[in-house]
């Protein structure tokens, strides 16, 4: 018999379904709305097929498919009845929520993001490595190692101990798709540590991950030579960065840098060495880390590819105490490697051939240099009614407005002409408020540009 001959019975069916699944999708519909009650007896296979115009084998599966899904139930010598599936009162009491994107929701310019300069990175070279990488047929139908491909944690390990100074081996090391999925590892490689002790502006999703594991977590200034409050709080995991702790860039001083390892030690103390953005110093080379200074006793060190090369590179790595990796290697393979074992081979060539070092040396170079032309921006927009105050490293600047408006009230007269920036509350005495800048993810060419658009919205009254 044609498809032709049966009328569609939903219309929300396309023509080109399987006759089956027409059917089965008509008595869905007509059981999920109510209109078949409980205990209802469908027509027999004989009947539909009968009325239908379709063969019996259509009907009989397209019911099979309805008591597979629980829809109704086949009772031998009798027929197909209707289940009692309290259908309407799923949909009265959990109603669909319909979410629309908001088309005109995209910034004109963004300087809050973390996204990377397209000109900071070389597409044409990682793709030629992504493609060798994909030539290691029999390799990629394995599953990865859970602790990270053996050969880059090999290469991971001489190249933080040539930049970094950190101690360590490839057994110490563990690879994952980015620092919030390898800290739920260490969460778990722990035990239970608590309070957890944040200082400055730390990695928040960070913070969030340990709230959600069940650690009591602490909020403190910059860490300086006074670790009084630690004492008092019995803090037993510090989570800072020391080679970035502020966000423009300043160091952790060697003094306290020795303090908190001496607070670690006679308290056994685990500190969590979050080293991001740590290569980009445009005015003095990298500070050695302070795991190196440690030799791996009581520091973790925490490492990502996200800013070196690209945020889509899902690609960090931790260096365990020597402590955890014992218990790693008693309990942490049960854990899955996260991160694409393709990415990780193509990584691997790509350093092992001088390129990450190369990469970083153009990255620095220009970002170093939209630093600077922001700040002349800066000056050169708002001459005397703001001044820019740029960082030792990274990627943000601090603008001081004089504005008797609070930095929370720029804020948000920048996002409503489609300019954004974040406000910040500066430790420092300061008379005016200050806000932070991205130079990474807007133009220079559009950085006057965006900054009329905040004077003008800035002074307007």
């Amino acid at each position: 018999m044609s498809k032709s001959t049966i009328t569609i019975l939903d219309h929300n069916n396309s023509s080109n379904d399987p006759l089956y699944i027409q059917l089965y999708n008509h008595y869905k519909c007509l059981i999920s709305s109510g209109i078949l009650k409980s205990e209802s007896k469908l027509p027999s296979i004989r009947r539909c097929a009968n009325e239908r115009m379709i063969s019996r084998t259509t009907v009989e599966t397209a019911y099979l498919q309805l008591a597979a899904e629980g829809y109704v139930t086949s009772k031998p010598g009798s027929g197909f009845y209707v289940n009692d599936l309290n259908y309407m009162d799923i949909q009265e009491h959990l109603p669909i929520e319909v979410k629309t994107s908001n088309i005109n929701s995209k910034p004109l310019y963004d300087f809050t993001t973390s996204d990377v300069d397209y000109k900071s990175f070389n597409f044409d070279l990682w793709s030629r490595y992504m493609k060798s990488a994909l030539r290691n047929g029999e390799r990629l139908l394995s599953y990865g190692d859970p602790q990270g491909e053996y050969d880059l944690r090999v290469v991971l390990s001489k190249y933080v101990g040539d930049r970094r100074g950190v101690i360590c081996t490839p057994e110490q090391i563990v690879v994952g798709a980015g620092v919030q999925s390898l800290l739920q590892i260490l969460c778990s490689l722990t035990g239970v540590r608590s309070p957890v002790s944040f200082a400055g502006g730390s990695f928040k999703q960070a913070r969030a991950v340990f709230s959600d594991r069940g650690f009591e977590t602490l909020s403190y200034d910059n860490i300086t030579n006074d670790l009084s409050s630690f004492s008092k709080d019995k803090v037993k995991i510090i989570y800072t960065s020391p080679s970035h702790i502020t966000p423009w860039g300043d160091v952790m001083p060697m003094q306290t840098r020795l303090e908190l390892l001496s607070f670690a030690k006679t308290n056994d103390c685990l500190i969590i060495e979050d080293d991001y953005d740590s290569e980009f110093r445009y005015y003095s080379r990298p500070v050695p880390s302070l795991q190196g200074l440690d030799g791996g006793e009581k520091v973790i060190y925490l490492g990502t590819f996200s800013r070196l090369l690209l945020p889509s590179l899902r690609i960090s790595f931790m260096v365990l105490s020597k402590e955890l990796t014992k218990t790693y290697s008693n309990r942490g393979k049960i854990y899955n490697q996260t991160a694409s074992k393709t990415d990780q081979i193509a990584l691997c060539q790509f350093i092992r051939d001088g390129h990450l070092s190369k990469q970083i040396k153009k990255a620095r170079k220009l970002y170093m240099i939209k630093s600077q032309q922001l700040c002349i921006a800066i000056d050169k927009v708002f001459y005397d009614k703001a001044k820019a105050l740029p960082g030792s490293g990274g990627f943000l600047i601090q603008m001081e407005v004089k504005s008797k408006l609070s930095s929370k009230d720029l804020e948000k007269r920048g996002s409503n002409v489609g300019v954004l920036v974040r406000s910040f509350n500066s430790v420092n005495e300061s008379k005016y408020p200050r806000l932070l800048l991205s130079c990474s993810g807007v133009s220079e060419d559009s950085f006057e540009e965006a900054l009329r658009l905040l004077k003008d919205e800035f002074f307007k009254d």
